[in-house]
Parts: C-alpha cells; structure tokens; sequence
C-alpha cells in the first residue's frame, strides 16, 4: 500500500472510530417520541406511551428461555452460537452459559457472582446474572456462571480455580472462542459484571488483549474480603489466599500485581465511596499501589477508568447502576475502548454521580434527598429538626 493510500485508510478508520464518541450518552428507543392525536383530536397519553416503551425494552425478557434445555457444544469448534442454554467443558471445568443474539457487534460477558447460604442450599444454579438485559443491551449477551460452584458449596468463587488450573484462563479461551464464532474482535468483547463477578471480568480482560471490562465494587485484591468467605474458601479449595499473595502467584489474588497501563486491554472500574468494604477496604490500597488518590467522578490512568460514586443506602456493596444508567457506562466503556478522550465528560459525569446518589437516597429513604424530590416535604423536613 502506498504512503498516500495509508494515510487515506487511517482517516477513513479514525473517522469510523471517531464517529460514536462524538457524540453523548443517550437512551435512542426514547428519542423522538411525540404526543399523538386520536381520530377526534384528543391527546393521547404521552405518559402511557413513554412507560410502554420502557416495559417493552426494559421488562419483556421471556424467564422461560431459563427453564429451557442446556445444548452441550465442543467450545474449540463453535460452528454456531446456541440461543439459550448451553454448556461446554474447558480444561476440565465446567461452564453452563446462556446466551441472546444482538443485531450490535458486541459481546457483553456477565460472569456470576458471590451466593448466600439461600442459594448455595436450594439453588438456582445457574443463575445467569442479567439475563434480562438482553431486551436493550446494544450487543450480544453472553452469561456465564462460575464454574467453582459445581464443585463445592463455596460462597464466592472468582472463577479461581485449583492449585493448577486458572479457570480466568479457561474462561478467556470460551470467550474468545464464542467471540471468533459471531465475528466479533477483541476490542468488541465488554465484560459486565458485579462484585466478585466483575473481579472475574478484570482479571479475564486481562488475558485477552483489547477486550474491556466494567467492574462494579470489585474486589481488587481478594485477601482484603471477607474473612469469613476467607475461611471458607480455603476450606472450600485448600487455597489460602494470603499465603498465595505473598509467597503464590500474586497474579491470581491482587489486580494491582495484573494491571499495567501499557496493557492494550481496558478497565471501568466504579466504586461506591459509601460502602467502606469497598471504598476504604480496596479502593483506597489500589490506589495507592499506583501512587493516585481517588477522587468523586471520572479518574484516568492510562487505560484504567475510576468512576467514584455517593450512593447511600443500608446496603452500599450492591446499591449498583439501574438500566437507565446502563447507557451512560457503555458509552464511557466504549469510549475507553475507541481510545476516545474521557476527561471532556468528567463534569457530564459528575451530574450521572448525582443523579444516582438522589435515586439511591430515595429508595433508602434518605429525608434530604425525599425533601429535594419533593419540595412539598421540604416543611416537614424543616419542621422535625
């Protein structure tokens, strides 16, 4: 190829690749919606009309597609991707999966969570964490549950695997091939998950060069959880986890040890300041370790996006994003992933921090935020200090 033809083909790209992050966040199935007239020039209701939208997008997924028979498939010749259900074995562990098809050339990966005693004694198992999401997900939705619960009652699992097996290892060689299957690169490859899942979804990404992963109160560095779901880990597994992070493979246990800046995959993590389990207990010590303070809002390093959060609520671990705010953190993971410039939406950033924090202040019952919700309250509140 000539210079000039270079030249050429690398603006038609940037331009491309440029195109979406010139723009902003939005919720397209909402946009140019107008009031409508009946055949005698009333008004239909606007309201209604918004809300039918929303159930159809945010609460038609069909549970039955659950309930339906897992296809067992050889994952190292995927000629198609099953619709629903299915299970494969990779390195000797076990993988039960759900999957939805998208007309977007995304994968989103959802990797399973930490279970309570409820769920350990009487299921469901899998579980398939935001299977329903796939009615707007702007991709492929690919649930995977962790393959450590079909092996013990551990609580939390973090698709670690034995002394000898890296199951994010595994999990990295399923994902990849699902992806070759469908056509989609790398760098199209999101992970999206929650707390012990979205740990998985850091250190998985981290095998597969390009790929990106959301991670919401992750936990960075596994010694620093629970001790009881310490304890009962190694008993689970004979995996003592402190031992391995001081004198084991580090890399397995702490994502500061796994996370270089000149990775070409990349990282959204968001953090909760409310939860000290999270903030205090993990945030801050991997901050640390890179020498940065956190702050409220958007924080870049290299490939890295932290996104500090005030959500107060009794349960500050899993106050996490509603569907709405979905869109704002996709466009900002596929923004990091486009190498789109972040820092321009830092303040339009700050003002989504807000609105999570009053949503989540309402539904905890928090008097300030109900006083700004509703202004008519404001007396009450005035009145009872």
């Amino acid at each position: 190829m000539k210079k000039g033809q270079e030249n050429q083909a690398y603006l038609v790209q940037h331009q491309k690749r440029g195109h979406y992050n010139d723009g902003l966040p939005a919720v397209s199935f909402l946009e140019n919606i107008a009031c409508e007239y009946d055949s005698e020039g009333i008004a239909v209701n606007l309201a209604e009309t918004l809300e039918g939208y929303r159930c159809e997008r945010y609460r038609s997924a069909d549970a039955s597609a659950l309930t339906t028979h897992s296809v067992h498939i050889d994952y190292t010749r995927i000629n198609r991707v099953p619709d629903g259900r299915f299970h494969t074995e990779v390195d000797g562990a076990r993988f039960e999966c759900f999957y939805h098809a998208s007309e977007y050339d995304y994968l989103y990966v959802v990797l399973d969570t930490m279970r309570d005693d409820e769920t350990i004694a009487h299921g469901p198992l899998p579980r398939f964490h935001k299977w329903s999401w796939n009615t707007f997900l702007r991709g492929h939705l690919l649930s995977i549950e962790d393959p450590m619960y079909f092996e013990s009652d551990i609580p939390v699992g973090w698709f670690y695997g034995t002394h000898e097996r890296d199951y994010r290892d595994a999990t990295a060689k399923l994902v990849t091939s699902v992806a070759r299957c469908l056509g989609i690169p790398n760098d199209r490859i999101i992970f999206y998950s929650i707390s012990s899942g979205g740990t998985s979804g850091l250190f998985t990404a981290a095998k597969i060069p390009g790929s990106v992963a959301i991670a919401s109160n992750p936990q960075l560095d596994l010694t620093r959880f629970l001790p009881s779901a310490l304890v009962r880990f190694k008993e689970c597994t004979g995996i003592d986890l402190a031992y391995e992070k001081q004198e084991g493979d580090v890399g397995r246990v702490d994502f500061a040890h796994v996370f270089s800046t000149d990775s070409p995959s990349k990282y959204l993590v968001i953090v909760n300041c409310r939860s000290k389990m999270d903030f205090n207990d993990q945030l801050i010590p991997f901050c640390q370790a890179l020498g940065i303070t956190p702050q409220y809002g958007l924080q870049r390093v290299g490939n890295l996006i932290i996104w500090v959060i005030d959500a107060p609520g009794p349960h500050p671990h899993i106050c996490f994003e509603s569907k709405t705010m979905y869109f704002a953190i996709d466009f900002l993971a596929k923004t990091l992933a486009d190498g789109g410039d972040t820092d321009r939406f830092k303040p339009l950033y700050i003002l989504f921090s807000e609105f999570w924090h009053e949503k989540a202040g309402l539904i905890a019952g928090d008097p300030a935020c109900l006083a700004d919700a509703d202004p008519l309250s404001l007396k009450n509140l005035i009145g009872g200090r």
